[in-house]
């Protein structure tokens, strides 16, 4: 179980094609006239140590806000187990907060709320409404084995998550968890 003083670092996923919103990166569509990763590093910074972003376009306008800026090692869009694995090695603490570009509205304590987690477990997920969320608490000993399953074209990181007895941490606002995916979330 990690401890309150844990530093942590964290990987904001901004590598999706961005299917969902025509194609756009949408770490860096606008919301509330900033971008959706603003918003992250706004709730997050406080929060956390170090911030690395996973992303496949766009790099040198995601290095204005850190200099980690970490590409996938596959050309093809393979997920967010790619960005995890290929991110995770560039983080400087153990224990690495993994959260999505386009969740605005997770709350200014999610790391404290994620560690206070009763077992020994490596992973630390969230929950709302019986449904695992992709914001995990993870330790880097996970490496390994994340990369064995996505060297093993298994993609599904909800299905690597459960496989690595997590502490599931239930949350029961889902709305804090609302991901952004269609013109309807941005207002527009």
């Amino acid at each position: 179980m990690a401890q309150s003083d844990t530093k942590i670092s964290c990987i904001i996923l901004a590598g999706g094609e961005g299917k969902r919103v025509g194609g756009v990166d949408k770490g860096l569509l606008e919301y509330k006239d900033k971008p959706l990763i603003e918003h992250m590093i706004n709730i997050l910074a406080p929060q956390v140590e170090e911030i690395v972003i996973s992303a496949n376009r766009n790099i040198e306008r995601y290095k204005s806000y850190t200099s980690k800026v970490i590409a996938d090692e596959s050309e093809h869009y393979r997920g967010p187990m790619a960005g995890i694995a290929a991110a995770l090695p560039h983080c400087n603490h153990d224990w690495v907060l993994i959260v999505a570009c386009d969740t605005p509205f997770l709350p200014a304590n999610i790391v404290d709320t994620l560690l206070q987690g009763h077992n020994d477990s490596y992973l630390h997920i969230a929950e709302a409404d019986d449904k695992l969320q992709l914001v995990m608490l993870l330790h880097r000993t996970l490496h390994p084995s994340l990369q064995k399953s996505l060297d093993e074209n298994q993609l599904r990181l909800m299905q690597w998550a459960k496989s690595q007895q997590p502490e599931i941490i239930n949350f029961q606002d889902s709305a804090l968890f609302k991901n952004f995916n269609n013109d309807t979330d941005f207002g527009t």
